[in-house]
C-alpha cells in the first residue's frame, strides 16, 4: 500500500501514544483501564520495533510531531530506553521536522535524574494525583495495598527542583465526587499546581468488578463540574488552568476546544502497543475488536490506511442523530469514543453533562458582564 496517510480529523497529523511497557505498573490502581489484565509481568517494547515504528512515522508524518509516551508506567522502560528514543529521533527525522515529546508518569519512580533528562531534553510532564491523600490514596495503591500519594508529591517536588511544573490529571470517581471542594483547594492552594485535567470514571462495558458502584454518573458531574467552575471563579487565578473549564469556555466563546473529548480528533490518535498492536487510543486499547492491526507484521501506512481503521473513523465521526439539533453539537462532538453507549458510533454517556455545563458557565459568564 503506498500513498498518503488518509486523515479522518481536524489534525493535520496522527498523533502516537506508544505503551512502551504495555499495562506493566510499580501500582494497582483499582480503576485503570487495565485493572483486569497483567501489570506485574514486565514487557518493554524492543529496539528493534521502536526503530521500526520511529522511521516508518517520521516517513509519513511532517511538520510538528508530537509523541506521548505511556503505559502502565513508562518509566519502568528505563532512562537507557529513552535516551535511545531521542538518538533515533535524530537520527531518522527530517530538517523540516520539530518533535515534542511528552510523558504521563505516576512520578512514583521520578528522580534527579530522571528530571534532569526531562529538563535537558524539554519533556512535556504529566502525573497522575487525584487530590488530597484521602482522596488520592483511595483508589491508587501499590501492589501491597499502601496508598502512594507520598511518594507521588515527592516526585513532583523533584520536577519542580529542575524547573518542571508537570500538569496533573485527576481521575473522578463515584467515593471521590464528596470531596471535590477539598481537592479543589489543595490543587490550587497547596500543591499549588497550575494546570490539571479531570477524568471521569465511567466502565462503559462493566468489566472492572472492583470498581462497579464507582462509575460517575450525570448528575455527579454535572453537580461536580458545578462546583469546580465556581470555586474556580471565587479564585480568580488568571495562572490556573483547568482543561475541562477551559474547554467549555471555548465552546461558549464559540472557539476550537483544545481536548479530543471535544473538538473532534478523536480519529486524529492511535495507540502502539510495546507487542506492536495498533488501537485508537490507550483508552480503547481493551477492546480487541478494535484492533487496527500489527506493526511487528505490517508497515504502519497499511495499517493506518486499512479497513479496520478507516471503518473505526467513520463510525466515530458520524452524526449522531441527537446531535444533529443541539446548539453544542460542534464544539462536543459527541464526547469521548470510549464512554459512548453501544459502540463507537452510540451516543455520548455525558451528553446531558456537557448541555448542561455549557449553559452554566454561558449564564455565569453573563452575569459577570452585567456587573
Amino acid at each position: 500500500m503506498t500513498g498518503p496517510v488518509v486523515l479522518t480529523s481536524p489534525l493535520k497529523v496522527m498523533v502516537p501514544i506508544i505503551k512502551i511497557v504495555g499495562d506493566f505498573c510499580n501500582l494497582r490502581c483499582q480503576y485503570c483501564f487495565y485493572n483486569t489484565r497483567d501489570q506485574l509481568t514486565r514487557n518493554v517494547m524492543s529496539s528493534e520495533l521502536i526503530e521500526k515504528f520511529l522511521v516508518e512515522y517520521l516517513e509519513l508524518f511532517s511538520g510538528h510531531l508530537f509523541f506521548i509516551w505511556h503505559g502502565g508506567e513508562p518509566l519502568l522502560a528505563g532512562l537507557s530506553f529513552f535516551e535511545r528514543v531521542l538518538e533515533l529521533q535524530k537520527k531518522h527525522a527530517k530538517k523540516e521536522q520539530t518533535i515534542k515529546n511528552a510523558i504521563q508518569t505516576n512520578a512514583t519512580l521520578v528522580d534527579d535524574k530522571w528530571a534532569e533528562f526531562f529538563k535537558a531534553h524539554d519533556f512535556k510532564v504529566g502525573v497522575s494525583l487525584d487530590g488530597d491523600k484521602d482522596s488520592h490514596d483511595h483508589f491508587r495503591m501499590n501492589h501491597g495495598g499502601g496508598g502512594s500519594f507520598d511518594r507521588v508529591v515527592r516526585g513532583i517536588e523533584v520536577l519542580r527542583r529542575h524547573g518542571i511544573e508537570p500538569g496533573v490529571i485527576q481521575t473522578l470517581t463515584h467515593d471521590n465526587t464528596a470531596n471535590v471542594r477539598e481537592d479543589f483547594n489543595f490543587f490550587a492552594n497547596i500543591l499549588g499546581a497550575k494546570r490539571w485535567g479531570v477524568n471521569d470514571f465511567f466502565d462503559t462495558d462493566t468489566i472492572n468488578q472492583a470498581m462497579l458502584d464507582q462509575s460517575i454518573t450525570n448528575e455527579e458531574l454535572i453537580d461536580f463540574l458545578k462546583t469546580y467552575i465556581d470555586m474556580w471563579l471565587t479564585q480568580d487565578n488568571g495562572e490556573i488552568q483547568i482543561r475541562e473549564i477551559e474547554n467549555f469556555m471555548a465552546g461558549v466563546l464559540g472557539k476550537r476546544a483544545s481536548s479530543c473529548t471535544f473538538n473532534g480528533a478523536c480519529t486524529g490518535y492511535f495507540c502502539l502497543e510495546h507487542d506492536g498492536k495498533v488501537y485508537p487510543c490507550d483508552r480503547l486499547s481493551n477492546r480487541s475488536e478494535l484492533l487496527f492491526g500489527n506493526l511487528s507484521s505490517q508497515s504502519l501506512l497499511e495499517i493506518l490506511n486499512g479497513p479496520p481503521r478507516l471503518r473505526y473513523a467513520e463510525g466515530v465521526n458520524t452524526l449522531h442523530p441527537d446531535c444533529s439539533s443541539c446548539e453544542w453539537q460542534k464544539t462536543c462532538h459527541n464526547g469521548c469514543t470510549a464512554n459512548r453507549i453501544g459502540g463507537v458510533g452510540g451516543k455520548y454517556y455525558f451528553c446531558e453533562t456537557r448541555k448542561a455545563t455549557f449553559g452554566y458557565l454561558r449564564d455565569k459568564l453573563g452575569e459577570y458582564k452585567q456587573q
